[in-house]
């Protein structure tokens, strides 16, 4: 591309020359570039990011040179005559908003601006420079530099014989400007049409994330793990919805909202909503009450009403396993002010109705293998399970489910086939009507009652647990038999780590902000909480208080976390100060939520 040199020399030709017929001109272009560094600052990565995919890069290389400069590699289509011509121009782009690229104000290079005193670039057969000494030593030597923009005359222009496939650059920081060009939030690549591979190197180490799409989702690797996203597109939006544990934490419990790269909105559900839509001059909020910010939201909400009403759908009990373990979806619709959460949960309630679901709300919690008897056409199972009565409360509410008459499911033919729990459920439910609100009982309801109120066989007796500052003295041997020994976690855990060369106290009654004390098998002071969780990606919370404590005094606060019941339980050793372990703060009672926390524990059993 012998012409693209040529080119250059006339554009900065040119460029000079419209200088000397408006100087000031360029002082205003040069101050918008300060604009531009105030607001655009955190954004630099995503924005080269956002460009790179455009130009079609498959692979996008980030390295830190030293000596305040890093490189930016692509292997995208080489600038044209065009593109150049747009760098140089203020806001201009060869790009237009819609026709399928994700960037269309041409600002996404000049955010450079906000970090670089110089930028160095090579594309296909040629080289030239950014730099704002050089280019006031090419407008004139009685110029100040300070009134010159970084990004409008190139120089240093030259052919050059090794051919560059895609973009090359390296930029040279500001006196004292750090961008923390390396740390690019993981949401960021989760909409990219392009990118399959983004490798970051910096400290001596390098850092590689596969990207893996397909139109059902997104799968995205590291050396850490991975992380899936299945993908549910509506006009203009596209739904990630978090698969995993790992993916969970990327959405966060309150979810995000990303112009195709991230934004600062939360969207009140933990799933990650994209779409072109407005966003404020620093691109890291959305304008809520633009008519494309809210069309974009509306189309989410359909799809996800569209997946939350569909039981043979591929994502269905997931989705209500996130709307049901995240935060209460109440609290964004009391909003004193409009918010992309509360905008889109009422776009999500509205859907809802208007599709009215097969299921309804349950007051009576139902087994799994219930819910199919009782909703032939299908029913989450998430919604009806006893953990999540409450949280299936507030969705009826904010989703305008109906509820279930409970007469309905006691007078079927379907009663004689539930499970005992179910049926001990309905039985108490139906006393307590009778009670309460003195409720007339069909003989059918009748039945339920009086099998509840029969006398049962009496439990076997369970061993009182006396406190005591020595270890307990039953000869222990495995977790799930310890555990069947002791109705509570902490003295399960002190007597299953006594057993293993730990001493340790209970002290879970004396309110000090953790269960046991001690020392561990290597004589190291530790201060224990107890947690006990289902599985292993299931969350777990730390009050306000609790975290406090192990901040304050982090050597020797763990978290000891009971996983599962019965032959498959195990104990797992955590500790929260681990500065890569995710937590998330959220406004029940300002509790730690603990998602993707399993890869950083240890097993003891």
């Amino acid at each position: 591309m012998p012409g693209l040199a040529r080119h250059l020399q006339t554009l900065q030709t040119t460029l000079v020359r419209e200088y000397t017929q408006a100087p000031g001109l360029f002082g205003e272009i040069a101050r918008m570039e300060a604009l531009l560094a105030d607001t655009y600052r955190d954004r630099v990565p995503y924005e080269l990011l956002q460009n790179s995919d455009d130009a079609g890069s498959r692979v996008v290389e980030v390295e830190d040179l030293g000596d305040g400069r890093f490189g930016w590699r692509n292997d995208g289509r080489p600038l044209n005559a065009a593109d150049i011509e747009a760098l140089c121009r203020s806001a201009s782009s060869t790009k237009q908003r819609g026709e399928g690229t994700i960037g269309y104000r041409g600002i996404g290079f000049k955010s450079l601006a906000a970090i670089a005193e110089r930028i160095d670039i090579r594309s296909a057969d040629v080289a030239f420079s950014f730099d704002r000494r050089r280019s006031a030593e090419k407008l004139g030597m009685a110029v100040d530099p300070g009134s010159v923009p970084l990004i409008r005359v190139p120089t240093g222009i030259r052919e050059v014989e090794a051919w560059v496939d895609g973009v090359s650059f390296t930029v040279t920081r500001q006196g004292g400007a750090q961008a923390q060009i390396g740390n690019i939030d993981p949401i960021s690549v989760l909409f990219l049409r392009n990118v399959e591979q983004l490798t970051v190197r910096a400290d001596g180490q390098a850092s590689t994330a596969h990207i893996e799409r397909n139109d059902q989702g997104v799968v995205l690797r590291n050396t850490d793990g991975e992380a899936r996203f299945a993908l549910l597109r509506h006009g203009g939006a596209t739904v990630a919805v978090p698969l995993d544990a790992r993916a969970l934490a990327l959405a966060g419990i309150r979810g995000r909202l990303a112009c195709f790269l991230p934004l600062s909105d939360e969207l009140g559900v933990p799933i990650v909503v994209s779409g072109d839509l407005l966003t404020d001059p620093s691109r890291t909020h959305a304008v809520v009450g633009d008519e494309s910010t809210q069309q974009i939201l509306a189309d989410a909400a359909s799809a996800v009403a569209e997946a939350l009403c569909m039981p043979s759908g591929a994502v269905f009990e997931r989705l209500w396993e996130l709307v049901l373990d995240g935060e209460d979806i109440r609290s964004p619709l009391v909003a004193p002010t409009l918010t992309a959460s509360k905008a889109f949960l009422t776009f999500l309630r509205d859907e809802m109705m208007a599709r009215q679901p097969g299921f309804a709300y349950s007051p009576v919690a139902l087994e799994p293998e219930d819910v199919a008897a009782v909703f032939p056409q299908g029913g989450p199972v998430a919604l009806y399970a006893e953990r999540n009565q409450a949280s299936a409360r507030a969705a009826r509410t904010v989703l305008g489910l109906r509820s279930l008459d409970i007469a309905e499911i006691v007078n079927s033919p379907a009663v004689p086939g539930l499970s005992a729990p179910t049926r001990t459920r309905l039985g108490h439910h139906l006393a307590q009507l009778a009670r309460t609100h003195g409720r007339r009982l069909s003989p059918a309801e009748q039945q339920l009652v009086d099998a509840v109120a029969e006398p049962a066989t009496p439990p076997a007796a369970v061993p009182k647990i006396a406190r005591t500052d020595k270890a307990a003295t039953v000869p222990s041997t495995s977790l799930p038999e310890i555990l069947t020994r002791w109705r509570t976690a902490e003295v399960a855990t002190m007597e299953f780590l006594n057993a293993r060369g730990w001493k340790l106290r209970d002290v879970s009654a004396q309110n000090v902000g953790y269960d046991l004390e001690g020392v561990d098998s290597q004589g190291n002071a530790v201060r224990v909480e107890v947690k006990k969780v289902d599985q292993l990606d299931a969350q777990f919370s730390m009050t306000n208080n609790e975290l406090s404590l192990m901040l304050h005094a982090p050597k020797g606060y763990l978290i000891a976390l009971l996983v599962g019941d019965g032959p498959i339980a195990k104990l797992m050793i955590l500790d929260p100060a681990n500065r890569d372990l995710p937590r998330e703060r959220v406004c029940r009672r300002w509790d730690y939520v603990f998602t993707d926390w399993a890869r950083f524990a240890t097993t003891i059993s």
